[in-house]
């Protein structure tokens, strides 16, 4: 029983000790990273080309068959023009959908008419770079101005979305 004991002690030490050194664990490759990246129109970007520090930086990571994804992302719609009145910041919405689904994405986003930026990450380069590797969706990664990886966040719950911006804010 004391050897139990001792154990969940030592375990809540260590526990509470990551927590406070607040150590994320960064990506395998820096921001803004060398990956090929499709809008939903086809166009081909480098990630270079359309990430940039110095603002803090979202992605959002979703399939279009994600009943959560769809959520989250309209919940980011009805928030978005009054989040960027407040802080100036940049969300990306990454589709991780395999090739055949790639034909839904362009539609998808004209109906939903989402105001951010949309890509699409052909060979899911993004699962082998970011901690995590992008198990469960959605996923989003909250990036700093200088490009390190500061917050994440798997799954959706109505009410998130705020609890992503006061994090954004935070970065001001």
């Amino acid at each position: 029983m004391r050897r139990l004991f001792l154990l969940c002690l030592l375990n809540a030490v260590v526990l509470v000790s990551s927590a406070q050194s607040n150590t994320q664990p960064q990506p395998s490759s820096p921001f803004p990273f060398e990956i090929a990246l499709y809008k939903p129109d086809s166009t081909l970007f480098n990630s270079k080309q359309v990430f940039k520090t110095g603002k803090p930086t979202v992605f959002a990571f979703w399939l279009t068959t994600c009943v959560p994804c769809m959520a989250e992302l309209a919940s980011y719609t009805e928030q978005y023009t009054n989040w960027k009145k407040e802080v100036d910041f940049q969300l990306f919405a990454v589709s991780i959908d395999y090739p055949q689904r790639f034909r839904f994405i362009a539609p998808l986003v004209k109906e939903k008419k989402w105001p951010f930026p949309v890509y699409w990450d052909r060979e899911r380069t993004f699962k082998s770079i970011l901690p995590g590797g992008l198990n469960g969706l959605p996923q989003v990664f909250l990036f700093d101005r200088n490009g390190a990886l500061v917050w994440q966040h798997k799954g959706y719950y109505p009410g998130f979305e705020h609890e992503l911006f006061a994090k954004i804010k935070e970065l001001k």
